[in-house]
């Protein structure tokens, strides 16, 4: 009987212990002069935002937002009739709280109730409303003396007594969001402001030969960059900060060349395991942001994503169809991928002759994919061929062109004849070489460069660009 009481009360503080952790939310807001209609409970994901939930606006101002399950934690937005004016709130423990204020100037008029993280929210918000009526008067004193005397205004003494206070304005700011990170080591808006710096980078060292490391600082900024991420904290990814500090590391920071992007991506996920969302997330913008990147070469970082992550059953958020979808696209591209020896092609010509295009000797051959009656590659065609003519025995070059119309070989003949095209044309009516998949070949017309060993070295290029190119890889090569 003893040990059943006490499996009875064991279960009893579960279930409690349970429901005490599925409380609901309810956010109550009071906002003077905000006019009947419909109000909105937006909250950020990434670069976007989402709806969460929706109310109406009664005469006196009031709304609330009230739901059974807690919300995910984060900052949320407050979308307000007629013309979707908004605060942000944050989210946290505290989903039971009021807040009220103007409708004019939700900021400065905000009062909280119940929310400690909110009151600190909007006691710095008020702190960085002040802050701004404190530097506009000087900013626009130094505009005024930037037209004054549009040359010489930066060496003028009242330029430099403005630019010192104004610095000491943005100091105030950085001491303020320091004491509030000592005071607040676990609170969401201290994950912000930590997010959000930048690293401290020191003076680079001298090296033996008595000259200053001049890569120091950018290998220190890149290597310190997340240092103050806290990648446990699955809040961080429904606030503003996260996608943008990631866009700019993997857009900006990092050396937009595949290798590296695709070095400083496998580390940086590896670095999100420990939130579910913030790795969900980190894989998936990556990813989509590298397929669709108009960079040459770019496609071999979503190739890598996909291999590593989507078709190893790691991307739990994306259905059997998606990743089946994402692993084709990365078996396609995986074959046209810069640095990669060019899939061979044996393909007739108008005489029916085979030609291989492996087989071609020349320093460099152009795989141009076009079809006779297509518009773009009426006109790129024409500079594809002056660049044959004038360069193919300066810089060796050869054309192997392919036409992908196999239903136009009338028009395509004529117009070889016609406009004098006197490198190898060729063919694959029945498809058996799957040149389109090997070359992803969706539309025309479409430039490859390979090398005399056929590697590609350069892809989609445009027309106006095969010398340049040809040129610089001829410099870096010799």
């Amino acid at each position: 009987m003893k040990m059943r009481r006490t499996l009875i009360t064991l279960m009893m503080t579960v279930t409690v212990s349970a429901f005490a952790q599925k409380q609901g939310y309810e956010l109550k807001f009071k906002i003077e002069g905000c006019p009947e209609g419909k109000a909105i409970l937006a909250y950020y994901y990434g670069n976007k935002q989402y709806i969460k939930d929706s109310t109406r606006v009664d005469a006196t101002g009031g709304f609330t937002f009230k739901g059974d399950e807690n919300l995910d934690q984060g900052i949320y937005i407050a979308v307000m009739p007629p013309d979707n004016k908004y605060f942000e709130v944050i989210v946290d423990d505290d989903q039971s709280f009021t807040m009220t204020s103007k409708h004019k100037t939700p900021v400065r008029s905000m009062k909280v109730t119940g929310s400690d993280e909110n009151k600190r929210f909007y006691e710095y918000l008020g702190f960085l409303e002040a802050q701004k009526d404190k530097s506009k008067p000087l900013t626009a004193q130094a505009d005024e003396l930037k037209k004054s005397d549009s040359l010489g205004y930066q060496d003028l003494p009242e330029f430099k007594d403005l630019q010192e206070k104004m610095s000491a304005i943005d100091e105030e700011v950085k001491e303020y969001k320091n004491k509030f990170i000592e005071a607040n080591p676990n609170s969401l808006l201290t994950k912000v402001f930590l997010a959000s710096k930048d690293p401290d980078v020191p003076e680079p060292p001298v090296l033996e030969n008595g000259k200053v490391d001049s890569t120091f600082s950018y290998r220190y900024f890149k290597n310190h960059y997340w240092d103050n991420v806290d990648f446990s904290d699955d809040r961080i990814i429904r606030t503003p900060v996260f996608h943008n500090k990631l866009e700019r590391f993997m857009t900006k920071t990092v050396y937009q060349i595949p290798d590296s992007v695709i070095k400083e991506a496998t580390l940086l996920v590896e670095k999100t395991r420990k939130s579910k969302e913030l790795f969900k997330y980190t894989v998936f913008w990556i990813t989509s942001h590298f397929e669709t990147s108009k960079q040459m070469g770019m496609d071999a970082v979503f190739v890598h994503m996909a291999k590593n992550y989507y078709m190893t059953g790691q991307a739990f958020w994306a259905d059997s169809s998606t990743v089946a979808k994402i692993g084709d696209r990365a078996k396609k591209l995986d074959y046209s991928l810069l640095g990669k020896t060019a899939p061979n092609l044996i393909m007739s010509d108008t005489s029916g002759v085979f030609q291989i295009l492996h087989a071609i000797q020349n320093e460099y051959t152009i795989a141009y994919f076009w079809d006779p009656t297509c518009g773009h590659c009426k006109k790129v065609t024409p500079k594809v061929k002056e660049f044959y003519d004038a360069f193919k025995k300066e810089l060796d070059v050869e054309v192997y062109a392919v036409c992908t119309n196999p239903e136009e070989q009338d028009e395509w003949r004529k117009y070889i004849k016609e406009h004098n095209l006197d490198w190898i044309n060729v063919e694959d009516p029945e498809q058996k070489t799957a040149y389109k998949y090997l070359y992803d070949i969706y539309s025309t017309p479409v430039i490859y460069l390979l090398d005399k060993n056929k590697k590609i070295i350069a892809k989609r290029l445009g027309a106006e660009d095969l010398e340049g190119f040809i040129r610089h890889h001829k410099k870096n090569n010799s």
